[in-house]
């Protein structure tokens, strides 16, 4: 990293305040539940976890929005949440933590959705339990998300679309956004899973990881990645691969950017993607949509995302500080 890039990164953070992000996806409560593990069940081969504490983090879309506040920006929220207690210490968390929560959807006839870890002592992790419904939501309550949106498309910089495949997204959700994101000049960036990328079709951004692309493009671990990203991008005008150690690949059709991955200690990669989603979109809304800007940002909060157990919102200082490093660092290799 060269000193210009350095200084424009700082001044592009120093700017997130006046940048205004909706994010629609599937909202995550993350419980964690700490103890001890020293000894097997009498009942069945498995460990016997003393419990010392709990602890709830935002997941899913909600990490993604939390990323953004947390660096001063305006995050607003809509997804669908239950109507039930961890629904309430849901929406505490995102208050607490300034994302909007004016379109939070309360359902009644679902619960509100909860990943649950098991950890034992130095972090290890013995099980997760889901609780959540994977029925597609009703179409009154889909037509609630995109009248949401709706109401907010002209006061807002970008949409990001949060996709865990929980219950959220239909095909025709995602087009009615796109196609309202289109008439009002917003753009549209999508974080993908699943096996079939075919719903996303429209979307301006598109960002897999590189397992989801080579499952998406039906691509052996062998082809080169400008070959998966031209496939992608019969879905999406703009195609951003994050390879986890291998750094992140961007193709436009015409240009491509190469970064290789900050290296640093990997704690726990829960939520790494969220970050870089978040970032990426903060990074390109503050940078007039220049990518060799926000790409190098959303790297570094993706590296800053791994270094603790959690999903969990990346500050201003932590970020300036891995960026301080990473420009020390390429100092250092040049001599300088």
């Amino acid at each position: 990293m060269d000193k210009t890039l350095k200084k424009k990164l700082f001044d592009l953070m120093d700017k997130f305040n006046e940048s205004k992000i909706l994010v629609v996806g599937d909202v995550i409560l993350d419980e964690y539940i700490w103890g001890l593990a020293n000894r097997l069940s009498p009942e069945a081969p498995v460990p016997v976890l003393e419990v010392k504490r709990k602890t709830y983090l935002l997941g899913g879309a909600a990490n993604v929005a939390n990323n953004i506040a947390a660096m001063g920006a305006k995050a607003m929220l809509c997804g669908v949440i239950g109507d039930d207690l961890y629904s309430s210490v849901l929406l505490d968390l995102l208050k607490k933590n300034k994302v909007d929560t004016e379109f939070i959807i309360k359902d009644k006839t679902r619960p509100t959705t909860v990943k649950t870890r098991l950890i034992a002592q130095s972090n290890r992790h013995l099980a997760r339990v889901d609780s959540e419904s994977l029925d597609v939501i009703s179409e009154e309550v889909s037509k609630q998300i995109f009248e949401s949106v709706e109401k907010v498309i002209d006061d807002i910089d970008l949409i990001i679309l949060s996709d865990y495949i929980i219950s959220v997204f239909s095909s025709k959700l995602i087009k009615d956004i796109v196609k309202l994101a289109n008439r009002h000049d917003k753009i549209v960036l999508m974080d993908p899973k699943g096996q079939d990328f075919s719903k996303y079709e429209g979307v301006d951004i598109l960002v897999p990881n590189m397992e989801e692309a080579l499952i998406a493009t039906k691509s052996s671990k062998t082809k080169p990645v400008k070959k998966i990203a031209e496939a992608l991008r019969k879905i999406a005008d703009k195609v951003v691969i994050t390879q986890s150690s291998k750094g992140v690949y961007y193709f436009d059709g015409a240009d491509e950017i190469n970064l290789d991955a900050f290296s640093t200690e990997v704690v726990d990669a829960t939520g790494a993607g969220g970050s870089f989603v978040a970032f990426l979109g903060l990074g390109l809304v503050g940078s007039n949509f220049d990518y060799n800007i926000a790409l190098p940002l959303a790297n570094y909060a993706a590296a800053a995302a791994v270094r603790k157990v959690g999903t969990f919102a990346i500050k201003p200082v932590q970020l300036k500080e891995i960026i301080d490093v990473a420009y020390n660092n390429s100092g250092a290799a040049l001599g300088k």
